[in-house]
């Protein structure tokens, strides 16, 4: 079995969500060290744990259980003691000949709920299904991962073919919040002539990429602000003094209907989703209590404010509807973000020198959110070049689906498309 499938297989099985990827961290660590990277930073030297402090919760007891995990599923306990219980990797190869500074991000996380367990789905018949309870790689981070790590060791080996300095950035918690910023606000991304990032199974012309396809950038970045919001009623006898009481399970529902309502804006994207609901304390009680999860997204910061104003219309009025009141914890924005078109222009040229890319189209669709935006703003603020590749693959489900797998032939072109796109560079 080739060594970036057998990697991207070993990530598969021991899928870890946000802020709880110990165990990844610490065997990319490892197969870094293996690779021979020059610098290799875990821990509070990948992320700035000043950023997590509000709202992420990586308790001591949390950070502790998470990496006797790792230990327990074969991760060198070095480089576990090394994370301090906090994720993110950042590796550094340093040819030691004057060049650019290169960064390239590949997120770590799964998703929160659990892999289909049926004969006939690869993973399962082939060994590597998810062993990590409500864990699974249904967005082809596991494959990131590999590629990154392949991209590393080939380009370590082969020095001689490229000058200047490479970060490769391996980011925890791209699904929920922060993981981006956290290696931002520490520094990573700071002096960086060209940014890169891939992602598998994206689109072009609003058709899903198949293997043998390439969109050299995205543009339709959306920004993302996500919020936990809490009605506060008050609980009573439904049967009894039915007056008295302040129903915040109604409430909770009417504002989540009405904010699926909210019209769209002509200038752009913009999407909002109540994604959970959770109150109520039993049957025979009204609800004291409801929270809802929410997100909204914009294309445009112009987009993004005429969300922000009608969600928070639609939770005034319901609260004064309901004659109740309302708490929220914000989680933060994730910044919009666009591929610059003369770093579209170096992947396009580097796509013709990589057999397996039959199709390339020049743009393709996001139509979502990657904090990888909070890196490409970032680098292009101080006047680098930033890229966002979307690799073509045959799937068996759409990204997020528990039986999403994919055709594990684009992680090496991946690879060769990134190192072909660095010697393009070397070119300007």
């Amino acid at each position: 079995m080739k060594e970036i499938v057998k990697n991207r297989r070993e990530f598969h099985k021991y899928a870890e969500t946000g802020w709880n990827e110990i165990r990844t961290s610490a065997r990319v660590a490892e197969i870094l060290s293996r690779i021979g990277a020059d610098v290799i930073l875990t821990g509070p030297e990948a992320v700035n744990i000043e950023t997590l402090k509000y709202p992420i919760e990586l308790t001591e007891e949390r950070r502790r259980n998470n990496m006797k995990r790792a230990v327990a599923q074969g991760a060198s306990e070095k480089w576990v003691r090394a994370t301090e219980g906090y994720p993110g990797v950042v590796g550094i190869v340093d040819t030691g000949k004057p060049g650019p500074t290169y960064a390239f991000r590949f997120d770590m996380d799964c998703l929160p709920y659990e892999e289909v367990r049926e004969e006939g789905f690869r993973p399962c018949d082939e060994g590597y299904i998810s062993v990590n309870e409500s864990c699974v790689h249904a967005c082809g981070h596991d494959a990131h991962v590999a590629i990154g790590l392949a991209l590393a060791k080939k380009i370590k080996e082969n020095e001689g073919d490229y000058c200047g300095t490479y970060r490769f950035l391996f980011q925890p918690a791209e699904e929920i919040t922060l993981g981006a910023r956290s290696m931002v606000d520490k520094g990573h991304l700071d002096k960086v002539d060209y940014f890169m990032a891939v992602h598998l199974a994206l689109s072009a012309e609003n058709q899903p990429l198949p293997s043998h396809a390439l969109a050299c950038g995205v543009r339709d970045f959306m920004s993302c602000r996500q919020l936990d919001v809490t009605f506060h009623g008050r609980a009573a006898h439904p049967c009894g003094a039915a007056q008295e009481g302040r129903n915040a399970l109604l409430a909770a529902c009417s504002a989540a209907l009405n904010l699926h309502c909210i019209a769209p804006h002509e200038k752009g994207l913009c999407r909002v989703n109540v994604g959970q609901i959770e109150g109520g304390v039993c049957t025979n009680t009204i609800a004291p209590e409801c929270t809802i999860r929410l997100e909204y997204r914009g294309e445009y910061r112009e987009v993004t404010e005429y969300m922000g104003k009608r969600v928070f219309d639609i939770l005034d009025g319901t609260a004064r509807t309901y004659d109740l009141t309302y708490t929220y914890v914000d989680h933060g924005e994730v910044p919009a973000g666009r591929s610059d078109e003369k770093m579209m222009s170096f992947v396009e040229k580097a796509a013709t020198r990589v057999p397996w890319f039959e199709k390339v189209y020049f743009e393709g669709n996001l139509g979502g959110t990657d904090d990888a935006a909070a890196m490409m703003n970032r680098v292009q603020e101080q006047g680098g070049l930033a890229v966002y590749i979307g690799i073509g693959t045959d799937i068996t489900e759409p990204l997020h689906n528990p039986k999403f797998d994919f055709d594990e032939d684009c992680m090496e072109a991946a690879v060769e498309l990134l190192s072909e796109t660095i010697k393009e560079t070397s070119k300007a």
